[in-house]
């Protein structure tokens, strides 16, 4: 939320702070929403596992999303 103007004064070090969290944050949600991150999700998930094999290199990984999104039939036509 951004802060309110009115009447209030912000110092230039607060906006800074408020902008940069701002941008942050959507940069975050646009490599969430592009899929740009699902390899460091992937490595989250997989290194809170216990016993699980060790993680996928990213051109594995990459790979393996091809085949998972590829190896289902699509019924378009």
């Amino acid at each position: 939320m951004p802060p309110v103007l009115s009447g209030a004064r912000f110092s230039l070090p607060s906006l800074v702070r408020w902008a940069k969290l701002t941008l942050r944050s959507a940069w975050r949600s646009l490599r969430e929403w592009s899929g740009d991150s699902a390899y460091e999700r992937y490595l989250r998930v997989t290194a809170a596992k216990r016993g699980a094999p060790r993680p996928l290199s990213p051109a594995e990984f990459y790979v393996e999303q091809l085949e998972r999104r590829y190896s289902r039939p699509t019924r378009c036509c």
